[in-house]
């Protein structure tokens, strides 16, 4: 996966009100830090920003910062990103820098791939129940989905986090977990209703109706 582009701009000034006044010039407050650097606080363009989150469409955000003036490159995952919980308008991002060489443990989406032939003739589904596995990889390595293929697949077959195979790096995620299963379809069959005891009814009536007229002759009969 290629490394998203991110520009910082430094940020001489903190505080409430400058941060106000940042996010109303257009730009969202940040601070970048790690193991081998002090906290920096910079700002963001906020246009790019929300361009960048699109393009990660939900993976990992990994970032490849670049800054004026600065030649040497710096990545840099992405830790919180602080919202405004009416507005949703973003407040702040923290930022933390891998050091260059250095592994990092990511939750890499699941893709499902693949023509299931249970699956395109309804008989089953796909029951997912894990959408990311982690995996510890370089950053410039790290793919952008783990991919799985059904096609082979039987109904209530089941794959489990040792199943999956990682292109790069290697798999930290419980190798006994479940990723998913192909689930049978379920068939409901209308059952029809059988009114019980109606002839039943019926015939303790006609017995009950017979000894009254038997009971009425022998009246008459005195």
């Amino acid at each position: 996966m290629g490394l998203v582009n991110l520009k910082i701009f430094p940020r001489a000034t903190t505080g409430k009100n400058a941060n106000r006044r940042s996010r109303a010039a257009g730009r969202i407050p940040a601070v970048v830090y790690g193991n081998e650097r002090a906290a920096e606080n910079f700002e963001l363009d906020a246009h790019d920003f929300r361009v960048a989150m699109v393009r990660l469409a939900g993976r990992s955000a990994i970032f490849s910062l670049e800054q004026d003036g600065v030649e040497d490159e710096h990545i840099a995952l992405m830790r919180e990103v602080q919202r405004n919980p009416v507005t949703d308008q973003i407040l702040h991002v923290d930022l933390y820098e891998i050091p260059r060489g250095q592994a990092v443990t990511v939750a890499v989406q699941v893709s499902v791939i693949g023509m299931n032939a249970a699956v395109r003739t309804g008989e089953a589904s796909v029951a997912l129940s894990l959408d990311a596995i982690e995996l510890s990889c370089r950053p410039s390595q790290l793919p952008e989905v783990l991919e799985i293929d059904i096609t082979e697949l039987d109904i209530n077959d089941k794959v489990f986090v040792k199943d999956v195979v990682a292109p790069v790096g290697e798999i930290i995620s419980d190798a006994e977990m479940l990723v998913l299963n192909i689930k049978p379809a379920t068939i409901y069959i209308e059952e029809e209703v059988v009114e019980e005891g109606v002839e039943g009814e019926e015939g303790v009536e006609g017995e009950e109706g017979a000894e009254g007229e038997e009971a009425s002759e022998e009246k008459s009969e005195d």
